[in-house]
């Protein structure tokens, strides 16, 4: 569910979930992560960034035309938003300036020489500038007068996005929406939606009496007892979606975790195909780099699975510790389950790991304040922009480059920063291909990190309803009908 109303809060799969219906950006992704027009009919490369063209059939749901006014406005508003997870400020720290030419072409000129498109700044919501507001973006700031404050997104008479449902009541338990009658493709199948937050016997109960039409990734156990009961479809499909371990490393000298040995039997010690086989199958796949298979970044020469316990202990014997180590494992709490199942095949292998079952907010405490060894967590990554995702989690502050923002352990290695660097500012995509290879490689070299597996998108759904999952593991509403005729979801 999303934490906020206002659709520049932040980039969680809750968020998404709500602007996805309510708002658009300048372009979109498919089911495949395949970048397609939106707001924007079209672009094209200039010599330092790109030009967008607006649709000109686009109005708001308040019933004013779109206009390059409105774009400048809600980037400007996406990198300066008190008090967000700054998601899309990140997005935007590579752009210098945005010019309109008109009121329907804008120039976004970039600080480097990325070649890539632009997606996260593309696909940031734009909402209806408010009566007067005039914003100028530049770096390193916007200037400019008009604001909204996030409070007045929970007002449904704001009406200040352009998608095909309109927010009808908000809560951060249950959202309503209605379609949008005045949308530019007026296919909705749903004439009102409501999104809820469930508990277990919750979603489990609202399946049975057929109260609720879809449930989006269930307890196992949940879906073992659904399935029992009949009259219902599942659904899975390969996504974007890793488990991983990152290490910490700030962690000051003498660190058994400094030594790659110690860290290749970390690695060898997990069983990421017993883990995909028995304890989560069909759930999952096992995982040793972030590419999917098939994937044209995807390196052949990292493997997926090389649980090999004896040769964990060998190696723990060579680098000095013949009677084992002892970690700290930090887990979200998301991946608390999975971290305990790592934790005991760490242990079998010599590395006696502590995991403890903390809330949200402990987490985050101890993880800024470096209090643990290892840190078990997923990410959703965007396939169609991998040198960002291998920036986003392993990048340190090297070839020009920030840190990247989900980099928690502090890994730094500069040749592979400069493979990043270097893969986002190839001109072709078979190059840019070869260099997210390297990157990868380098990683997996080092033992920077350890993928374990990829997790598959499931979803239950009343047997009337027909959907497709993206790989992305969004939800469109507008991609979702009933095998009958269509109504109210």
């Amino acid at each position: 569910m999303p934490r906020s109303p206002d659709p520049h809060y932040g980039l969680n799969w809750g968020d998404r979930l709500y602007y996805n219906q309510v708002y658009e950006g300048l372009a979109e992704t498919d089911g495949h992560t395949k970048v397609l027009p939106a707001l924007a009919e079209s672009w094209e490369r200039t010599d330092d960034g790109w030009l967008f063209r607006l649709r000109r059939d686009v109005r708001f749901q308040n019933g004013r035309p779109l206009t390059t006014r409105d774009v400048i406005f809600s980037l400007c508003r996406a990198r300066n938003l008190p008090d967000a997870p700054r998601t899309f400020a990140k997005a935007l720290g590579n752009v210098g300036a945005l010019t309109p030419l008109d009121s329907h072409h804008l120039l976004v000129r970039l600080l480097d020489g990325d070649q890539r498109f632009p997606l996260g700044v593309a696909t940031i919501p734009v909402v209806s500038a408010p009566v007067g507001a005039q914003w100028r973006f530049a770096s390193p700031d916007c200037e400019g007068t008009g604001h909204i404050d996030s409070a007045a997104f929970a007002d449904p008479s704001l009406r200040a996005g352009t998608g095909p449902y309109q927010m009808t009541e908000f809560t951060t338990d249950r959202v309503v929406l209605s379609r949008n009658p005045n949308h530019r493709d007026n296919r909705q199948p749903w004439a009102q939606v409501e999104l809820l937050r469930l508990t277990e016997s919750g979603l489990i109960r609202g399946i049975l009496d057929r109260s609720v039409d879809i449930v989006y990734a269930p307890p196992l156990a949940a879906m073992e007892f659904v399935d029992a009961k009949g009259g219902v479809n599942f659904h899975l499909m390969s996504s974007t979606s890793i488990t991983f371990l990152q290490f910490n490393w700030r962690t000051p000298a003498p660190s058994p975790l400094q030594d790659v040995r110690v860290r290749e039997a970390i690695r060898r010690a997990i069983p990421r195909d017993v883990l995909s086989r028995r304890f989560m199958p069909g759930l999952v796949t096992p995982a040793g780099q972030v590419a999917l298979p098939g994937a044209p970044d995807r390196s052949p020469s990292i493997p997926d699975d090389e649980y090999d316990p004896t040769a964990a202990r060998r190696l723990l014997a060579e680098a000095g510790y013949p009677e084992g180590i002892s970690i700290r494992m930090l887990a979200s709490p998301s991946q608390y389950k999975v971290a305990k199942i790592l934790a005991l095949f760490l242990t079998k292998a010599g590395i006696t790991t502590d995991v403890r079952e903390d809330t949200a907010d402990q987490v985050v405490a101890r993880r800024r304040a470096g209090d643990y060894d290892l840190y078990c967590l997923g990410r959703i990554y965007n396939a169609a922009d991998m040198p960002e995702t291998l920036h986003t989690l392993l990048g340190g502050p090297g070839a020009g480059l920030l840190a990247g923002d989900r980099n928690y352990g502090g890994y730094a290695d500069l040749a592979f920063d400069r493979l990043v660097a270097d893969a986002r500012a190839a001109r072709t995509e078979r190059a840019r291909d070869m260099l997210v290879r390297k990157a990868a490689e380098r990683a997996y070299a080092n033992v920077a990190w350890i993928p374990v597996f990829h997790t598959k998108s499931a979803w239950i759904t009343q047997s009337r309803v027909r959907m497709q999952p993206r790989l992305d593991r969004s939800l469109r509403l507008n991609e979702i009908s009933l095998v009958e005729t269509a109504g109210s979801l």
